[in-house]
Formats: C-alpha cells, structure tokens, sequence
C-alpha cells in the first residue's frame, strides 16, 4: 500500500490530490478528496440522484471505468492526448489512479489552459488546441466536460501538446456514448463546441 497522508501534494484539484509516486518519479497518484467520494456527494445531491449507490456517484470509479475502456483501444497516438495509464494502486487515501506525470521540455509543470488563454491568443498554443480537439473527435476520447482547467498544454520543442488531464469519462447514467460509436461522435463533437466556446470567454477582451 502506497503511503500518501503524510505527503504533500504536487497539485489539488476540485476533486482530488495529485501526489509523485513514491517510486516512480515520472508518475502520478490520484486519489480523492475527502468531501468528493462517492458517500459524500451522495450526502449533497438534492435530486434523484441522492437515492442511487455511491458508485454511481464516485468519479475515481468512472475515471478507472474509462481508463480500461480506453486500453481496450489504445495506441501511442492515443497517448500524446491522455497521460499513460499504469493501472491503479492500494494507498492509504482509498484507491489511486497511478498516469504518466507530464513536465514541460524544461522540467517546469505545465499550466492549464484556463491559466494560459486569459494571456491571449498565442499561435503555437493554438495549433496544440486545434490538433487536440480533431484527436477527440477522431479517437472518440470521451469526458464528462471539456474543461479548461482540466486540460493541460506540455511546453514542447516545436510547439504544444494539449492533453486532457482530469474529467475522463462517461457521465451518462446510461453510456449509451461507451457502447456506440455513433452516440460516442455526437458527444464528443457537442463537448467540443461547448470547449472552444469556453475558451474564447477565456480571452482577454480589447
């Protein structure tokens, strides 16, 4: 069991910790934040939604779900848009979802396009953005929501790579989405809209 309480984390998110696997310098831990498992969402839901198994409501389960999904297809085209997936290991924070740990060419962390596009419009990141919502599309890479703050752009010798870090997954009560190429198109492609309308509110204003 990997021991992880008494670390500090390199990142917190709105629904977990990221901590540096303890043997693997280029990897990552995700664990859940306390006030985010599946019990105590459950606790908050106001809707119908409060009556359904925790699992349901458990957003390492769904990550873990489509991660395996994800193997089922994989290859390293795959990969230049969602960190490597090494597994799941036992730590002392409940399960951890263990994905390759991204660095810039230079060694810094990468920002978050939410951090990068307030900036304004720049070429090259551009290009990265571009090149990373044509690969969501074409490899049907699906998530509850294209957020900004969940995508990252690596710092790379010739440009950006844009790569989806956190939100991986299948919101649908029913993954009509998992199961069918069809529905899985028709949603990535209305998330993708919903990205790049984001992305433009992101931008400074003349």
């Amino acid at each position: 069991m990997l021991k992880l309480k008494n670390s500090r984390p390199l990142f917190v998110g709105g629904t977990r910790y990221v901590f540096q696997h303890p043997q693997h310098a280029n990897r990552c831990v995700k664990v859940l934040r306390p006030d985010r498992t599946g019990a105590a969402r459950k606790v908050l839901r106001k809707d119908f939604k409060r009556y359904l198994p925790e699992r349901f409501l458990d957003d390492q389960l769904k990550e873990i779900k489509a991660y395996r999904e994800l193997l089922t297809r994989a290859s390293e085209t795959l990969w230049r848009y969602v960190p490597r997936y090494h597994g799941t290991e036992d730590t002392d924070m409940g399960v951890g979802i263990v994905t390759q740990l991204m660095r810039n060419g230079d060694g810094s962390w990468p920002q978050n396009l939410e951090q990068m596009l307030v900036n304004g419009k720049d070429p090259a990141l551009q290009a990265g953005i571009d090149e990373f919502t044509e690969a969501v599309g074409k490899l049907r890479i699906l998530s509850r929501d294209l957020l900004p703050h969940n995508i990252i752009a690596v710092k790379e010798e010739h440009g950006y790579r844009v790569m989806l870090v956190d939100g991986i997954g299948n919101a649908e009560l029913i993954p009509l989405s998992t199961w069918s190429g069809f529905f899985a198109r028709r949603k990535t492609q209305r998330k993708i809209r919903r990205f790049r309308q984001r992305c433009e509110l992101l931008l400074p204003r003349s």
